[in-house]
C-alpha cells in the first residue's frame, strides 16, 4: 500500500514537472531579448528576428499539436512524451552552442516540436489518470506548476542574462530531470479498456460548445502573451533597468497565475465554466489598464499581478472543460486542438499588438487591451446566461 502511494506521488510529481516545461517555455528567453538583439545588431531587422524567438516556437506548436494529439491516441502517450522531451532538450539548449541568429531560430523551431508533444501528452494524461474532483484539483495544480515553473525559470534566466545572454538557454536543460523520471514514474493508460467518463459515448456527437472552450483558450493567450513579449521592451524605458528586474517582473505574472490556479478547484465548485471566464477577464482588464497608466516600475508590477490572477483561472478552466466534454478515445485529438489554439494565440499576439503600438504608443496599447478585456467580461456574462454548464 505504501509503495503504491509513493508511486502515485512520483507519477503526480513527474506530470507536474513535465507541465512546468511547457506554456512559458518560449518566454524563458524574454529577459535576454534586448541583449540578443544588441548582439546581432549588424543583422538587418535584428529586433524583429529576435522577437521571433518567442513567437516562432508557438507557431510550430500550433501546427504540430493536432498531429501529436492524433498520434498519441494511436501510438501511445509515454512514447510520444519521451521523444518530445529529448527534442525539447536539444532545441531548447541550442541557443547556447549555436553561433548565429538564424541557426538559433532553427533551434527554436525544434523546441516548438518538443513543447507540442509535452503539453499535449501531459494534459491528456491528467484526463486519463484522474476522474471527478481529483481531476479538477489536479488540473488547477497543473496550472499552478506551469506558472511556478515559469517563475523559477524566467527568474533564473534574468540572472543569467546579466552574466551572458547565451547562458539563458541552459535553463532548458532542466528537462533532463523529467527525461530520467518518465520511465520510472509514468505508465501507459489502457484507454481501449476504459469507458468514457464523459456523458458522451464514442458514437455520440461531441457538443459544439467545445469550440467555445478552444476559442476561449486562444483569446486568453492572445491577451496574456503581450506581457512576456512586450514588457521587456516596455521596461527598458525605466531608469536602472536590467535583466534581473525584467525577470522579476515576469516572475510576478507567474506567481499570481500560480496562486489563482491553485484555488481553481474551489472557484469551480461555485461557478460554471463560462462564468469563470467572466471572473478571469475582470482582473486582466484592471491589470492592463494599470500597466497602460504606469510611470513607475512598481506600478507595472501591480498591473502584471492582476493579469496573472486572470490567466491563472482561465487556462485550467479551458483545459478541464475540453477534457470533460469529449470521450476518452478522442481526448488526445481535442487536447491537441486546444494546444493549437493556445499557441496560435501566442504567435499572433505580437502581430496584433505591434500595429496598435505603432499607432497609439506602447502605454496606450496596454490601455486598449484593458478595454478589450472589459468587453470580453460583458460578452462572456451574456454567454453564461445562455449556455448550460456541461
Amino acid at each position: 500500500m505504501e509503495k503504491a502511494i509513493k508511486h502515485e506521488r512520483l507519477l503526480e510529481v513527474t506530470l507536474l514537472l513535465a507541465s512546468a516545461l511547457t506554456i512559458l517555455a518560449n518566454a524563458i528567453v524574454a529577459p535576454a531579448l534586448p541583449q540578443i538583439s544588441n548582439a546581432f545588431s549588424d543583422i538587418k531587422n535584428a529586433e524583429i528576428l529576435t522577437k521571433l524567438m518567442l513567437t516562432l516556437p508557438a507557431l510550430i506548436i500550433a501546427l504540430g499539436a493536432p498531429l501529436v494529439g492524433s498520434l498519441l491516441d494511436k501510438a501511445g502517450r509515454i512514447k510520444v512524451l519521451f521523444v518530445s522531451l529529448i527534442i525539447y532538450l536539444l532545441g531548447g539548449t541550442s541557443g547556447f552552442w549555436l553561433g548565429d541568429l538564424y541557426s538559433i531560430l532553427v533551434g527554436r523551431v525544434v523546441l516548438g516540436l518538443g513543447v507540442a508533444g509535452i503539453m499535449t501528452v501531459a494534459t491528456t494524461l491528467i484526463g486519463d489518470y484522474f476522474t471527478g474532483a481529483k481531476r479538477e484539483y489536479f488540473m488547477g495544480l497543473q496550472g499552478a506548476f506551469i506558472a511556478l515553473g515559469g517563475f523559477v525559470f524566467i527568474t533564473i534566466a534574468g540572472v543569467l542574462t546579466d552574466i551572458d545572454w547565451r547562458l539563458t538557454f541552459l535553463v532548458y536543460g532542466f528537462s533532463l530531470v523529467v527525461i530520467i523520471l518518465v520511465p520510472f514514474a509514468l505508465y501507459e493508460p489502457k484507454i481501449h479498456n476504459q469507458k468514457s467518463e464523459s456523458t458522451l459515448s464514442e458514437n455520440q456527437v461531441i457538443p459544439k460548445v467545445v469550440w467555445l472552450a478552444i476559442i476561449s483558450a486562444f483569446i486568453v493567450t492572445v491577451c496574456f502573451y503581450v506581457i512576456p513579449v512586450q514588457i521587456p521592451y516596455f521596461l527598458q524605458s525605466f531608469d536602472g533597468m536590467n535583466g534581473n528586474k525584467i525577470g522579476m517582473a515576469l516572475g510576478g505574472l507567474t506567481i499570481a497565475q500560480a496562486l489563482a490556479s491553485f484555488f481553481y478547484k474551489k472557484v469551480k465548485m461555485k461557478f460554471d465554466y463560462v462564468m469563470i471566464f467572466v471572473l478571469g477577464f475582470i482582473p486582466m482588464a484592471i491589470g492592463f489598464s494599470i500597466i497602460g497608466l504606469s510611470e513607475l516600475y512598481w506600478q507595472v508590477i501591480i498591473g502584471i499581478l492582476f493579469c496573472g490572477l486572470g490567466v491563472g483561472l482561465m487556462m485550467p478552466n479551458a483545459n478541464l472543460w475540453v477534457i470533460n466534454l469529449v470521450p476518452v478515445h478522442s481526448r488526445g485529438k481535442y487536447v491537441g486542438g486546444i494546444t493549437t489554439a493556445t499557441f496560435i494565440g501566442m504567435f499572433i499576439s505580437p502581430i496584433i499588438i505591434e500595429p496598435i503600438q505603432s499607432w497609439v504608443g506602447m502605454n496606450e496599447s496596454f490601455t486598449i487591451l484593458g478595454l478589450c478585456c472589459a468587453i470580453f467580461v460583458l460578452l462572456y456574462f451574456v454567454f453564461s446566461k445562455r449556455i448550460t454548464n456541461k
